[in-house]
């Protein structure tokens, strides 16, 4: 008897410790619901000419998880931008404190008549992730399929047009020390400049943003502060693929504070040949003009096996936007200083 008391007891404690974890639960659950709700109403509160819409909100998913959806947000800045996209549905689970993934359905539409961008972007999938921690964001990244992108006209700097790719992503995650990895890739990545569609690219980047600082959970001055500085960064990989051409590069490079670029970049393309090419539908007509440079190229460069086959090797250096080939500058243009 006295043992069936200690087992009746024992259960009793277990059911009790049972219990009230379910009850914390459900207040932590609560609590979440409606911090996500205050949150989803404090970002829609008008900041001077800054406003944040959204359409039709709900936040559910008792009782592990938070869903929040927000319908077609959008954004305005006075007459400066004005952006709004699709339903945007996310979840974070409440067993893992700090993760956010996001179903985001197109198009966005982004206006700002004052940089010539009127852009229009469609997919058929994008999902986003993110992860933070009290101090801030610490990483995210997102991926699309059947990716497509037209702007009324030529984007400032870049005079593209248009891109569309079979599936485009792209992230960055803390590497310590205020220090950001980027990871970028594209297949069948096609750009159309004002007159032409370039040949489909495929393009992979592993780079390290060096000493950016703390993001917080605003990250846009920290970033903006670092690219008028004197930026820095490490290439583990840059890949890209085009017109027959194969050209991989590794290294470290930074701008001064005139914007000139320095550094050091291993390179690695398959031919000489290829190369050309590539130059040439970049730059239509200007082969005769590059033909020193690669050919000064091939003298310094060296066969290596690479996972693409064999390939040429060199090594390439930036002072102050001009191209070395180790003492000896590279008969071609200087780099113009970046400016962001």
């Amino acid at each position: 008897m006295a043992r069936d008391r200690q087992r009746r007891g024992r259960g009793g404690w277990l059911i009790g410790l049972i219990v009230v974890l379910a009850l914390l639960w459900i207040g932590y659950w609560f609590l979440a619901h409606y911090a996500a709700q205050t949150a989803l109403a404090k970002l829609t509160v008008p900041r001077g000419q800054t406003q944040v819409t959204c359409g039709a909100t709900d936040v559910s998913g008792f009782p592990l998880r938070l869903d929040v959806r927000c319908d077609s947000p959008a954004y305005a800045d006075g007459t400066a931008v004005n952006a709004s996209i699709g339903t945007v549905r996310a979840t974070a689970p409440l067993y893992l404190p700090g993760s956010v993934s996001a179903d985001i359905d197109g198009p966005l539409l982004v206006n700002a008549p004052g940089h010539d961008i009127g852009l229009t972007v469609t997919w058929t999938s994008a999902r986003a992730n993110a992860k933070a921690g009290f101090g801030g964001i610490d990483g995210a990244d997102a991926a699309f399929t059947t990716f497509h992108a037209e702007n009324t006209g030529p984007l400032p700097k870049l005079g593209i047009v248009g891109a569309t790719a079979e599936t485009a992503g792209g992230g960055f995650a803390s590497a310590g020390g205020g220090s950001y990895r980027i990871t970028a890739d594209a297949t069948h990545l096609a750009l159309t400049d004002a007159s032409r569609t370039l040949p489909p690219i495929e393009l992979a980047l592993d780079a390290t943003a060096n000493s950016v600082g703390d993001l917080g959970f605003h990250p846009e001055p920290a970033i903006l502060a670092w690219l008028r500085g004197t930026p820095s960064v490490t290439l583990t990989n840059l890949r890209l693929a085009m017109s027959g051409a194969v050209v991989t590069a590794s290294g470290n490079l930074s701008l001064s504070k005139e914007g000139k670029l320095n550094g050091t970049l291993l390179l690695q393309y398959n031919s000489s040949a290829a190369l050309a090419d590539l130059i040439e539908v970049l730059k239509p007509g200007t082969r005769d003009k590059y033909a020193p440079a690669i050919q000064a190229l091939g003298v310094m460069s060296k066969p290596v096996n690479t996972p693409d086959g064999q390939a040429l090797q060199t090594t390439v250096s930036f002072l102050d936007g001009i191209v070395f080939l180790t003492i000896l500058p590279l008969p071609i243009d200087p780099i113009p200083p970046i400016h962001f």
